[in-house]
């Protein structure tokens, strides 16, 4: 019997596809509805929420699955719609993207950028001013022996200058909110220590508060490592913005180290470490050895009096006039080097380096980025595995390496050498002794002043003017070789391929060519003789002061005069 009231209502079904939904519809409209009414103090409260959602939200899923439980154990019945299937995939693939968020920016030590993300918001929103606090030391330092002076900040902006320029203050780098006030004119011998603190705060109690929250320790000297520290802590000053601004005396060593933010040194010091994550890094002017390192900065150093080190990841780094050696390693971002005096080296995996007017050997490995050389007195050893290189005016021997790429040789003055598997490759005007090795790629060359060799699997030769001995052993390679003035023996040497020789019209030289059954053809006299297998041909032109010898087993020959010496006239 029904019961009154019951007649013709659809069963529940028991999937809590209704209920699911309902609860998703809240959420997004109460997200919606409050950044339409709380604006920045709701951005503030995600960027804040964050790290708990990305451990926490599996909680949901247990929640879910008592849910499903329950529902079996009341109703008999534990459904699964598809609607509930596209709601738990959505949590799961949201879930995890807040995982994974959350563990790249605790991988990287991004968790001041969420802070600074959070004093952005705030500064934009109006409701929180910004107060500037500052502490002042003074820096004591004996008048003689060695002094390295260490300088870290947790996160924040750090300004090194020497005692020597005082007249003309450094500057901090300018805030999101403006330039900091001036350093004072009358600084101690000894140096002095400006820590400027920005704080979004409320009121003034509140601002002044965080602002304690962080100190500034000055010294004192360790008499056995000869170390003065300066540091600034902070002991849960949350959303504070900091510069530290530090004047010495030039000719100490100076360390200086920022989580995040940026360093800049200016100044003869003695010596210069440099460091950090998030952030650009600047040194000028340092008399000693330099070592920098950061992540995602950019880097620059100038007026380096001793060696220069450099590690950056994804950080752009300009390097001018360094007396040392200079040794850099970068991932994946740009390297200029220019005016180094001492040797150079760099690594990369796909950073692309340009090296100019250098005066000691240079050396750059990557991997797909492109290398560009001009005006290196030194010699040069480069290898890219798929960038393209191009090398111009090297004076001193010049050795390339590459898998498959194109490499570009221009006005080199020594000994080149090329090894690759492929590519194009581009030699003009070489005056020292040439090998390739080509792989199944094209080569082109002209104006080659010394001996050349060329080697290769497949792909195509061509020369254009070589005023010495040429030699050209190659696979299934198309040659086409061209002087108006044999400098030296010429021998060429194919398997299937064909080969077109380009001589001077009066010249002398003492010629032999065999095929292995291709045609032959010859705008000199030459006396056949044909066998089988093989057809030969010879002949002398003038007084056969040098040989020329063709081989080729199965390719045509064509062999061609050319324009009278002086007057070059090649395919």
């Amino acid at each position: 019997m029904t019961e009154s009231g019951t007649a013709g209502r659809a069963p529940r079904s028991g999937s809590g596809c209704g209920t699911a939904l309902g609860v998703g519809l809240l959420v997004m409209g109460g997200l919606f509805l409050g950044v339409n009414l709380l604006g920045t103090r709701l951005a503030l409260l995600l960027l804040e929420f964050l790290p708990t959602a990305a451990i926490w939200w599996p909680l949901l899923l247990v929640v879910w699955g008592l849910f499903k439980i329950l529902g079996r154990l009341r109703t008999g019945e534990a459904r699964f719609g598809i609607l509930e299937a596209i709601l738990l995939l959505l949590l799961i693939v949201g879930g995890t993207a807040l995982t994974l968020t959350y563990r790249v920016i605790e991988g990287h030590g991004l968790q001041f950028r969420l802070l600074e993300m959070s004093r952005l918001v705030e500064q934009h929103s109006g409701q929180f001013p910004r107060r500037v606090f500052v502490t002042e030391a003074a820096v004591s330092l004996p008048a003689s022996g060695p002094v390295s002076v260490m300088i870290s900040l947790p996160a924040g902006n750090i300004v090194v200058g020497a005692t020597e320029s005082a007249a003309t203050p450094a500057e901090i780098p300018d805030s999101p909110e403006g330039p900091p006030d001036a350093a004072p004119a009358d600084r101690r011998a000894g140096g002095a220590v400006r820590l400027f603190k920005r704080v979004w705060a409320a009121d003034e109690d509140q601002a002044a508060a965080r602002a304690e929250a962080v100190q500034l320790t000055v010294g004192p000297l360790d008499p056995e490592t000869r170390e003065f520290p300066i540091r600034v802590e902070d002991f849960g000053g949350a959303e504070i913005a900091l510069e530290l601004l530090v004047t010495l005396p030039a000719g100490v060593g100076v360390s200086a180290i920022s989580e995040s933010g940026s360093v800049r040194v200016d100044g003869s010091f003695q010596e210069v470490e440099a460091q950090t994550s998030d952030g650009p890094i600047g040194v000028r002017g340092a008399r000693g050895a330099v070592s920098l390192r950061a992540r995602d900065g950019a880097v620059r150093a100038s007026g380096i009096g001793g060696a220069l080190t450099i590690r950056g990841r994804r950080a752009p780094i300009e390097v001018e006039s360094v007396t040392g050696p200079v040794t850099v390693e970068s991932e994946g971002a740009p390297v200029w080097i220019t005016g180094a005096a001492s040797s150079v080296r760099v690594r990369g995996r796909s950073a692309p380096v340009e090296v100019s007017r250098s005066t000691g050997p240079v050396e750059v490995e990557t991997r797909i980025a492109p290398i560009t050389l001009d005006g290196i007195e030194g010699s040069a050893r480069l290898h890219s595995e798929f960038g393209p290189i191009l090398a111009a005016s090297v004076a001193g021997p010049l050795r390339i390496q590459t898998g498959s790429a194109s490499v570009e040789v221009l006005e080199a003055h020594s000994e080149v050498e090329i090894a690759g598997d492929g590519g194009s490759f581009l030699l003009e005007e070489v005056g020292g002794p040439v090998t390739v090795s080509s792989g199944r790629g094209e080569v082109r060359a002209a104006e080659l002043f010394g001996p050349a060799s060329f080697s290769g699997l497949a792909g195509s030769l061509t020369v254009r003017g070589f005023r010495d001995t040429l030699s050209v052993d190659a696979e299934d390679v198309r040659v086409e070789v061209g002087t108006d003035a044999l400098g030296g023996d010429v021998t060429v040497r194919t398997g299937g391929a064909n080969v077109r020789l380009t001589l001077p019209r009066a010249g002398s030289f003492t010629l032999s060519a065999e095929t292995g059954g291709g045609d032959f053809e010859s705008d000199f006299a030459l006396e056949q003789t044909t066998t089988d297998e093989e057809s030969r041909w010879s002949g002398r032109m003038g007084s056969g002061a040098d040989r020329v010898t063709i081989s080729t087993e199965g390719g045509d020959v064509i062999l061609r005069s050319g324009a009278e010496p002086g007057r070059p006239e090649v395919p």
